[in-house]
């Protein structure tokens, strides 16, 4: 049977998700936009109940971030009406202190089931699950967010102990629907939903793209990045018997902005620019600068190229090394002037990227190289841009086998295990453990990192003195995958 549209449910339960969202401001190609994102919120709440939720990453980082720790996020959430966020891996970037006077600044609800404070306190006004009435029915929140390195005042413990006793204590409570709002891995939420029959719908983020995976007929849903769309959820049936609807929200220039988040964001960006200082032209590029290739996680970039070299350039090292997650460009630079407020866009981390020098032996060299073509980090934000050496690898060889031949110096020489060499690094990996980097030759220069020199002067720097404004592709191939076998 076919063609009739199904009927409207009755008093169903209603959901808008966004995750992942580090501007407020609409970003390259004039998507997104917290305005449009509040015009979608209030046109579903004229239409009846409607909670509107937030799967982590959105206090860090950005340009505006770096400057105001997250406060102009939750100052434009706040007028757009958001009823409840949990913690992504990046908004711990913040000082503990700073978050939570951040916290304290949101007129909406934190929810956190495995994040606490180091001593396994809550993080003051964080709740580890909640319940509310949504049309008749009592709904069930609780939050998880991935394991990492994170702040030492901050711990966050196994996911799925920690939904399990938050789902515990719902259930316990009667409530009708159980709701997860998660940021980690979609394998992460699938396997929750496989393992705990009892929730009924995961919401959530880290992907940055929007996805929608169904285990037994529950969903996992997922929005892009930057609120580029928004994940829209109908349940209804109750208990026992829900059934679900997912729709994605397109975010673009077809809907107006709300008049209220916009005069915030509006009013943040002009701060910006003054904390910015006048922009100003550093340099010129014969080449687009393009994210989607700078940001490559994989293998050499122009922008790992370029930045690398400013820094062994500046710190006067053998070799400079960056994670590749540190370049967080998020629109194309196109062909023409590079100005000082591109050069701050492309290092939005609150810790302003401090790049600190310290020296290691050939075979310490070897192994951070080799931890960064590992299975567990090849593809992801701990993958090294490099400057000053060049060397082989291939994939397919068990992590710490990888590396294949020599490592050779920016002249083609070998680098011997015991030769001394001196490293520039970003203080993110060196000093404080991130992406697996355990660096002990690197303590000394880490007590000196807040006098350390930023990635964005020491680029700006290099840009003027050494290649005398002019910004073009580097010629040289310094990273090799090859599926030879073969170490010779």
């Amino acid at each position: 049977m076919g063609g009739a549209p199904p009927p409207i449910p009755l008093n169903p339960v209603r959901f808008l998700l966004v995750n992942d969202v580090y501007v407020a401001d609409t970003i390259a190609g004039g998507r997104g936009g917290l305005a449009r994102v509040a015009t979608v919120r209030k046109r579903l709440a004229d239409q009846g109940p409607i909670v509107f939720v937030l799967a982590g990453d959105v206090l860090s980082p950005s340009v505006l971030s770096k400057f105001y720790n997250g406060r102009q996020m939750v100052d434009a959430f706040n007028h757009a009406k958001l009823d409840y966020a949990t913690f992504g891996n990046h908004d711990f970037d913040i000082e503990i202190d700073t978050l939570t006077a951040i916290i304290a600044a949101s007129e909406f609800k934190w929810i956190s089931s495995n994040c606490t404070l180091a001593n396994g306190s809550p993080i003051p006004k964080v709740m580890p699950w909640d319940t509310l009435r949504v049309s008749g029915y009592k709904v069930g929140l609780f939050g998880l967010t991935l394991q990492g390195t994170y702040r030492p005042e901050v711990r966050c413990s196994d996911p799925d102990s920690a939904a399990q006793r938050a789902v515990t204590a719902l259930s316990s409570e009667g409530v009708d629907l159980i709701v997860g709002l998660t940021h980690h891995s979609i394998q992460a939420d699938r396997d929750l939903l496989v393992r705990e029959p009892r929730i009924d719908l995961i919401l959530g983020g880290h992907e940055h793209e929007a996805l929608d995976s169904t285990v037994s007929g529950r969903h996992v849903l997922k929005a892009d990045a930057n609120a580029e769309t928004a994940q829209f959820m109908t349940l209804w049936g109750g208990k026992g018997s829900w059934r679900e609807a997912p729709g994605l929200v397109r975010i673009d220039a077809g809907l107006p902005a709300d008049t209220a988040v916009a005069r915030v964001v509006r009013q943040w960006n002009d701060s910006l620019q003054k904390s910015l200082g006048p922009e100003r032209t550093v340099g010129l590029t014969a080449v687009a600068i393009d994210p989607v290739a700078s940001m490559s996680r994989r293998r050499e970039s122009m922008l790992g190229d370029l930045v690398s070299d400013a820094m062994r350039a500046g710190t006067g090292s053998d070799v400079a090394l960056l994670n590749s997650g540190t370049l967080r460009l998020d629109r194309v630079i196109p062909p023409g002037p590079v100005t000082n407020h591109h050069i701050e866009s492309i290092f939005p981390f609150p810790d302003q990227t401090r790049i600190v020098k310290f020296t290691l032996t050939g075979a310490q060299l070897r192994e951070v190289l080799e931890h960064s073509v590992s299975a567990s980090i090849l593809g992801t934000g701990g993958f090294l841009q490099v400057s000053g050496l060049s060397f082989k690898f291939d994939p397919t060889r068990p992590s710490g086998q990888r590396l294949v031949g020599d490592i050779r110096r920016a002249a083609g020489s070998a680098v011997l295990p015991r030769d001394s060499i001196q490293v520039a690094l970003g203080a993110y990996s060196a000093c404080d453990k991130g992406d697996g980097y355990d660096l002990p030759e690197a303590a000394a220069a880490c007590r000196q990192r807040q006098s350390a020199p930023r990635a964005a002067d020491l680029l700006i720097q290099y840009i003027a003195d050494s290649l005398k404004g002019q910004i073009q592709v580097p010629k040289d191939s310094r990273m090799i995958q090859t599926g030879n076998t073969n170490p010779g």
